[in-house]
């Protein structure tokens, strides 16, 4: 609910007018990142109210805390695409008067080096390190006391599909290609100045083999170890694609040989459809199920493919749940990936397969569209019959101004065991998906 608060005030001897507004901000218990772009701040301020940002605040639980406003678009003014940025928790207020205000400065926390292959950038305080490449893509090589290569490649697109495909012209799809983040052509790329609370990288890339595909990936790393990845997949023509996915690379293995992968349980696994039981009973087959406050997480080793049923992935064709994560005993470090919202399952499964799901593959968290349809489909009684297994019937099939869009956070968490772990990212992943701006 917005709220003016009118606050009268005498300067100079003579009475002076102040108008407040305020735009609430909520969350759960637990710190989580908060970015708005201005225009869609712009959008929550009452018409007959004009802002002065130079006074704009920031409080958290009714305590001021630092905040940044990233020039996005370079032009030295606060404009619409621009970042406002913070971290906050529970109740929280954007504070902004109608009358001008010093702009409060906050220390950057943040160093950023330059370097021949890309950026390298620390914390202050020494608790977090990143590598930024010349994709805009992330690597942490340390968290808290932890130097290793923790997690790599952060944001980086898997995409395939019949580039040259003709279908709707003489029903043929003619050659398939697959490429990654790293096949493209860069169209731009920024590292914001550091703020007080974030880091911003902006990265436009083109696909050279897939004419109109564009990738618009904007990561903002935050020195508590969130770093919040918006990836948007922006299709210019027609195209005929198989996989369309944001993925992380080696999370926190090889860096610890005991590293586990934890997540709650599936709702929908396609082998567990096949075999006619539930996916608590596949995983609990395969001796991977632990129980945390009565409720059951699949947990198994993260470099075991877990005997699957088919294809060599440890799991496919899952449904994509509220949260996953690597976690080291060892290392007592983890890194896990929070969605922002709990994804429907529906009941069509062909509609449930056109859309993201969920892969764990050759050490990589990989979430999206992934169309191969093989015929262990059809070799199921239970699965006979959801989906064509023509090729030229498989693959998802955009327009030109179609996006997909994929807004995750990869959080890095110290925990002593995977009971603490759990906890820790089930409050974390609570506050993060309770969050609402201006409501």
């Amino acid at each position: 609910m917005k709220r003016i608060l009118v606050i009268f005030g005498i300067y100079f001897g003579l009475l002076v007018f102040s108008a407040t507004f305020t735009i609430p901000v909520e969350a759960g218990r637990v710190e989580v990142p908060v970015v708005v772009q201005m225009g869609s701040l712009v959008d929550m301020v009452s018409e007959d109210f004009e802002p002065d940002w130079t006074s704009l605040r920031v409080l958290v639980e009714g305590k001021e805390v630092p905040f940044q406003i990233e020039d996005v678009d370079g032009n030295g003014r606060i404009s619409a695409p621009d970042y406002l940025v913070f971290i906050g928790k529970g109740k929280s207020q954007i504070v902004v008067q109608d009358t001008p205000r010093k702009a409060v400065v906050y220390p950057k926390a943040f160093s950023v080096t330059k370097h021949d292959k890309g950026w390298n950038v620390k914390t202050i305080d020494g608790n977090l390190e990143v590598e930024i490449n010349d994709r805009g893509l992330v690597q942490v090589t340390q968290f808290g006391n932890v130097k290793a290569k923790l997690v790599d490649e952060i944001g980086i697109a898997r995409v395939s599909g019949w580039f040259n495909s003709t279908y709707y012209v003489d029903g043929k799809l003619r050659d398939h290609h697959e490429e990654t983040s790293g096949a493209f052509r860069i169209v731009s790329l920024k590292v914001l100045d550091p703020g007080p609370v974030a880091v911003c990288v902006v990265a436009i890339l083109k696909s050279e083999k897939f004419n109109g595909l564009k990738q618009e990936l904007v990561t903002h790393i935050f020195k508590n170890g969130d770093i919040l990845v918006d990836n948007k997949f922006v299709f210019e023509t027609y195209a005929d694609m198989m996989k369309v996915q944001t993925m992380i690379t080696r999370p926190i293995i090889p860096a610890f040989d005991d590293t586990v992968h934890i997540l709650p349980v599936f709702r929908r696994l396609v082998w567990a459809d096949q075999l006619n039981i539930t996916p608590y009973e596949y995983w609990y087959q395969r001796n991977a199920i632990t129980w945390i406050n009565n409720v059951p997480y699949i947990t198994f080793p993260a470099g075991n493919s877990m005997k699957p049923l088919w294809w060599g992935a440890t799991y496919i064709f899952a449904s994509m749940e509220r949260w996953r994560s690597n976690f080291s005993v060892k290392g007592n470090v983890g890194v896990a990936e929070i969605l922002p919202e709990i994804p429907v399952v529906y009941a069509d499964y062909k509609k449930w397969l056109d859309g993201d799901t969920w892969v764990y593959e050759s050490l990589e968290f990989r979430d999206g569209v992934f169309k191969w349809m093989p015929g262990e489909f059809d070799a199921y009684p239970s699965t006979t019959g959801v989906y064509s297994m023509k090729v030229e019937d498989m693959p998802n099939r955009y327009k030109a101004g179609d996006i997909v869009q994929h807004l995750r956070l990869f959080t890095l968490y110290s925990a002593k065991s995977v009971e603490e772990a759990v906890k820790f990212i089930e409050a974390k992943s609570e506050s993060f998906r309770s969050l609402k701006i201006g409501e």
